[in-house]
């Protein structure tokens, strides 16, 4: 009897040990994966950050100083662009690579952010010879695209939800947007004399030494277990199988199209700011790098009122779907999925549609406003395109996630900026000297228009 009551004892021990054994390992792992989270959010704010300065360079200075400073024949530049931005097509490539073969992220994207300021900083040097200045530039925008491959692969992993998909998008937007400032701040006291050549390649180099917390970004990022962040995948997003029948191939296809024609605002991005100069002088010009401060703010502004209109619309749905399947208890689970899904999809749709309606009016107005308006366009247009482009983007992840290869999917979509890239960047660039910019304003309008086209064929429903 002793001995029975003995074992009994030291069976209940056991249990109680293997119990504080499993809460602690629970703890551990929770605490372990909050301290992941919060290093990747310091390591995406400085990648980003840096991602973003040499973009500002790339979109509003370069063109600047190689069309009015150097004077740049605009024929040769556009056939060196086409060339340049084909490089951007490696995405899907790269998504593939990512999604099957890559194992360690973090030396690819350490390696690359060396290549991305490296490269950057021998273009600008390089600019007196237009064929060294496209190789540099070149391999700048592909050193850009897998370290924002590789990026993307963990925030798809770590993307447990609609909400977290949707903080994630926006933190990243915000953190990048801080990068856009410094240029505008650098050029404000680094360049007195716009003529200047000298003051120019300090700007230069001043802006490669910004970008250097680039290389410890890729120090702090931490990976997780991809099986875990799978699993979670698809045990809160419930859509990891959602049928579609053979529409979510057509869905990928439309959204496509939808998201090339928007970036239709290529054909004047690259002579815009060289416009404004031509047109409202160098205190223009000033005063419109300097707003552009304003302009990021007001983005970010955007990505916020769109993350706040995403979250309570998740909600709303949420709640909808939830009611029905608890009125009707007969509702499988995976139907609820697929109600769940679908109510995303036409609720992206819908907000996208919104946004592009209003994107339109306002770019046809640019085209017939002074500088002062042109300024305040510019910025109400900023904070719908935050808006905009988050849902976008997000759409782009849901469609992504119903499927096996995650991240080469996502990068099939996001290809559609590349095309536009190489599409219109040259086109605007070679046309510019002949056509007006307020020509290829009005075009870049009409052109979004047709990107409601496809949206409107867009299919929400799914099968069983």
């Amino acid at each position: 009897m002793f001995s029975q009551k003995n074992n009994i004892t030291t069976k209940k021990s056991i249990e109680s040990s293997e119990i504080r054994y499993k809460l602690s390992f629970r703890l551990h792992k929770m605490k372990d994966k909050k301290s992941v989270k919060k290093s990747n959010y310091i390591g995406f704010f400085l990648l980003y950050f840096a991602l973003s300065v040499i973009r500002i360079y790339l979109i509003i200075y370069i063109p600047v100083f190689l069309l009015n400073i150097l004077s740049i024949d605009r024929g040769q530049l556009a056939f060196v662009q086409v060339f340049v931005y084909t490089v951007m097509f490696s995405s899907p490539i790269l998504g593939f690579l990512f999604d099957r073969y890559t194992k360690n992220k973090k030396a690819i994207i350490f390696s690359f952010s060396i290549l991305f300021l490296a490269s950057f900083l021998l273009s600008v040097f390089g600019v007196g010879n237009i064929g060294i200045f496209g190789l540099f530039l070149a391999i700048n925008l592909l050193s850009h695209e897998i370290v924002k491959v590789g990026v993307s692969k963990m925030i798809i992993d770590h993307s447990s939800s609609e909400s977290v998909k949707d903080n994630n998008l926006a933190a990243i937007n915000i953190s990048s947007n801080i990068g856009s400032f410094i240029p505008s701040l650098l050029f404000l006291f680094t360049v007195s004399d716009i003529f200047n050549l000298n003051q120019w390649n300090g700007f230069f180099f001043i802006g490669f030494l910004t970008s250097l917390p680039i290389i410890l970004s890729s120090v702090l990022l931490r990976e997780t277990d991809n099986n875990l962040g799978q699993k979670n995948n698809f045990e809160e997003n419930g859509n990891e199988n959602i049928n579609l029948g053979g529409k979510n191939g057509l869905n990928l296809i439309l959204l496509f199209l939808s998201y090339l024609l928007i970036w239709s605002d290529k054909l004047y991005q690259f002579p815009f700011s060289s416009w404004i100069l031509t047109r409202f002088g160098e205190d223009g010009f000033n005063l419109y790098s300097l707003l552009y401060i304003v302009m990021v703010l007001l983005n970010i502004g955007g990505w916020i009122i769109g993350q706040r209109i995403s979250s309570r619309e998740n909600n709303k749905i949420n709640t909808v779907t939830t009611e029905a399947r608890d009125n009707n208890n007969n509702i499988k689970e995976l139907e609820h999925e697929r109600v769940l899904y679908a109510f995303k999809l036409s609720n992206r749709r819908n907000i996208i549609a919104i946004t592009v309606g209003l994107y339109v009016v306002l770019t046809f107005l640019m085209a017939i406003s002074d500088f002062l308006f042109l300024m305040i366009i510019q910025g109400v247009i900023q904070v719908i395109a935050g808006v905009m482009m988050l849902n976008y983007t997000s759409l782009m992840m849901t469609m992504s996630n119903n499927g096996k290869y995650k991240t080469f999917t996502f990068q099939c979509l996001k290809i559609a900026y590349a095309f536009s890239c190489v599409i219109f960047l040259p086109l605007g660039t070679y046309f510019s000297g002949f056509i007006q910019i307020e020509t290829l304003i009005i075009t870049a309008g009409f052109l979004a228009i047709l990107s409601l086209i496809p949206l409107m064929f867009l299919r929400t429903k799914t099968e069983s």
